[in-house]
């Protein structure tokens, strides 16, 4: 146990250590590229100090965001073990920014920049990130007009952030991917034709036509590394990890024969309940299968279960569930957790009754029943998203797998 503990404490020192060094390679090239462009540029000394003094603290609120999200795991999808993705598309990001002031106002490709971000990290980031490499940009270019265009461009890449927030593991992009681009087209027009005192004409539309095609050719190389780096990734993840032979898995048998069955026939009953539900299916069965592997390092405590996953770098989503079902101080809000609930209880209670009696007859809609009123009166599933119906679906599936239950004797 020692030694896996110094193993583990290696590990975390070096994330830590890389960590630290991306950060300030962000700090430390974002404030001397802004410095180099300004003087490139041919502004003042008083004008590069006032910049460079504006967006050291916009880069500061980045790298406060990335601990942040560290501490309180929220990065999306498996980035917190990945953040170099993050820092290599912001340093390119930066070198963007620092050369868009030589271009039309109208072409600059934010939106992509703004997505990208969000995606190798996390809203917050993603938002902070692209409003300072905007603010770069427009402080370089100067002049009336670039309030008008960090106002178009940050509305734009907010739209972005918030459509493409809801993509998920099932990865359907075509909805997101029109409605920002169709916000960002709109934007961009506005701004021409409101602000620029000429008559309408076809060819004032040009340059955010081209800027739409821009961005939606850079949305779509992020898009597809995003895919097959991420998504597709995380789909091998579940198939491993969703493996009753998964060396997980295996552990907890040798530990402790009645806790891996346990684990088995949970997440045999939560995928039957998620696919009725339309549940993300995978997340639910890993819940079912490691809602208690916490064991391994002594108590299933949400310290424990947490430090396992971290190991083995579970999706995120499945830390997000577990989070609810074991921490105490969590309320049960996800559909997901709610299942696992029911899940976790038939069974236990089922084998419990088994143990006592193998030969016993359940009445099995009665002790259904029963488990369901008592969870219900207790209060612990007021707050959350299952409705009504979806409830009285689960009891329906949980009393129509009762030939399963005979395994449990």
């Amino acid at each position: 146990m020692e030694k896996n503990n110094e193993t583990d404490s290696r590990i975390k020192k070096k994330d830590n250590i890389s960590r630290k060094v991306q950060e300030f390679l962000i700090f430390l090239l974002t404030g001397a590229g802004t410095g180099l462009a300004c003087w490139l540029y041919n502004r003042s000394v008083i004008e590069i100090s006032g910049i460079v003094i504006l967006v050291l603290p916009g880069i500061c609120g980045v790298i406060f965001s990335m601990e942040q999200s560290v501490e309180n795991d929220t990065f999306l999808f498996d980035n917190r073990y990945h953040m170099w993705r993050f820092t290599v598309l912001y340093l390119i990001s930066l070198a963007g920014s620092l050369t868009f002031p030589m271009l039309p106002q109208g072409g600059w490709p934010f939106l992509a920049i703004f997505i990208g971000l969000m995606l190798f990290s996390n809203q917050t980031i993603g938002i902070f990130a692209g409003t300072v490499l905007l603010m770069i940009s427009g402080m370089l270019h100067g002049g009336s007009e670039c309030y008008i265009s960090f106002f178009v461009y940050f509305v734009g890449g907010l739209v972005g952030i918030i459509v493409f927030s809801y993509v998920n593991i099932s990865f359907k992009v075509g909805l997101p991917l029109i409605v920002s681009l169709m916000v960002q087209m709109v934007c961009l027009s506005v701004q021409e034709v409101l602000y620029v005192n000429e008559q309408l004409k076809l060819q004032m539309f040009l340059i955010p036509a081209v800027n739409l095609l821009v961005c939606l050719i850079l949305l779509l190389v992020i898009l597809k590394y995003f895919s097959f780096s991420i998504v597709y990734k995380n789909q091998d993840l579940y198939m491993d990890i969703n493996d009753p032979e998964c060396p997980l898995l295996v552990e907890l048998k040798s530990a402790s024969k009645e806790e891996y069955y346990h684990a088995v026939h949970t997440a045999y009953m939560c995928d039957r309940i998620a696919k009725r539900l339309n549940l993300d299916d995978a997340v639910v069965k890993a819940c079912g299968y490691y809602h208690r592997i916490g064991i391994l390092k002594g108590e299933n405590t949400w310290e424990n279960l947490q430090l396992i996953m971290e190991e083995n770098r579970f999706p995120q989503r499945v830390r997000e569930v577990l989070k609810e079902y074991v921490d105490s101080t969590e309320p049960m809000i996800s559909k997901e957790t709610i299942v696992l609930l029911f899940s976790d209880t038939i069974i236990s209670s089922i084998s419990y009754l088994f143990s006592k009696d193998p030969q016993i007859q359940l009445d099995y809609p009665k002790v259904i029943g029963g488990i369901f009123k008592r969870r219900v009166e207790s209060g612990v599933i007021d707050r959350s998203d299952l409705t009504f119906g979806e409830l009285q679906e689960m009891k329906e599936i949980l009393v129509e797998e009762k030939l399963y239950y005979d395994f449990l004797r």
